[in-house]
């Protein structure tokens, strides 16, 4: 059986330098990783025994990413999509299984019974990557108890667990502030489900307490800081729940936004594909954008671009960096810590003046 030690010996370089070549490590150039691919393959060498190396380090070789809802909503949301190619494009994750791990939008009542995930708390997984959880949940708590290692991702925001996340509350205000400045004062606000269960109908901001995501808390106090920075023109903001986040629920929520004579001139959508949504309800009922209404994004996911939507983007690619190299971090026993990733306004073609 040919092995590690072999390839390396053939290709007249260090066992630690074929090593770097199989995890992707930059301590070696590309072209004496080709070289070391070149020599292995050659000698019908597949690469590093990544059960064996688990073992020797009491470990399993698999990280965990946990995403609330279903695995179909996770895999089309574009920026849960870029969020996991920034994770896996960490080199030191080149010989690690990365598994998706669907949380379900567990309700938390006291008394009654709260399931876990099963597959993260019995030991299938090194650590995990935890993207947009209540604070309050089963699984978040769970994790605790048992000293997974652990990351968040946005949320959740708890004090023994290191995250990457944005300053959404600021972005939240950019994107108001974009509208208020263009003489929009009729709005309206697609948001992501606010909590377990989605509130039918639309709801004035202001009488909106509840919130259970972080990220939305934040944004939605930022939609308030532009409302109350307007000074004493009146706004008119008002809020439609999707209960999901994919183009049908978006589409159904923007429907029952801009139903009835008095329909909003401008849509904040607290997500790219919500925006998108809009716009193609908008277009089929011949409401042109951004003539008669105005719409506006978040995350500047590829979509966007190919639309002309005007977003906030977001640094997902890095935040997934960010909180892989943070999890492999407090798995090798360092410190944690913790990474606020800057926005910016990204002005296209699907908002403009007031009509």
């Amino acid at each position: 059986m040919v092995t590690m030690k072999d390839v390396a010996k053939a290709a007249g370089v260090s066992q630690a330098s074929v090593s770097y070549a199989y995890s992707g490590s930059g301590r070696v150039s590309a072209k004496q990783r080709e070289q070391i691919f070149a020599v292995a393959a050659q000698l019908g060498y597949t690469g590093p025994n990544i059960a064996g190396s688990s073992l020797r380090l009491g470990r399993i070789g698999t990280l965990g990413v946990l995403v609330p809802g279903s695995l179909a909503s996770a895999v089309e949301d574009p920026s849960t999509a870029l969020l996991l190619k920034g994770i896996v494009e960490v080199g030191e994750l080149a010989d690690v299984a990365l598994t998706l791990l669907p949380v379900a939008r567990t309700a938390v009542t006291s008394g009654l019974p709260r399931p876990v995930q099963p597959a993260v708390l019995r030991g299938l997984v090194d650590g995990v990557v935890m993207h947009c959880l209540p604070n309050e949940h089963p699984v978040v708590e769970a994790i605790l108890a048992r000293r997974i290692p652990a990351v968040a991702i946005d949320s959740p925001r708890l004090p023994n667990i290191p995250y990457v996340t944005v300053d959404h509350r600021a972005a939240g205000a950019a994107q108001l502030n974009h509208l208020l400045a263009l003489g929009h004062r009729n709005i309206g606000i697609l948001s992501d489900r606010l909590g377990p269960e989605t509130v039918p109908g639309c709801r004035a901001l202001s009488d909106i307490e509840d919130v259970r995501e972080t990220y939305l808390q934040d944004r939605l106090a930022g939609y308030r800081d532009a409302v109350a920075g307007a000074g004493r023109r009146a706004i008119r903001a008002r809020l439609v729940e999707a209960a999901d986040i994919d183009m049908a629920s978006g589409m159904i929520a923007a429907q029952e936004l801009i139903a009835g004579s008095d329909a909003p001139t401008a849509i904040v959508a607290t997500s790219d594909v919500h925006a998108v949504a809009a716009m193609k309800v908008l277009e089929h009922k011949g409401i042109s954008i951004p003539g008669q209404v105005s719409v506006i994004g978040f995350d500047d996911a590829p979509i966007a671009d190919l639309v002309g939507l005007t977003t906030i983007h977001q640094p997902l690619r890095e935040k997934g960096k960010a909180a892989a190299t943070i999890l492999l971090d407090l798995i090798d026993g360092r410190s944690r810590r913790r990474s606020v990733k800057p926005t910016e306004l990204v002005v296209r073609t699907s908002t403009g003046p007031a009509r």
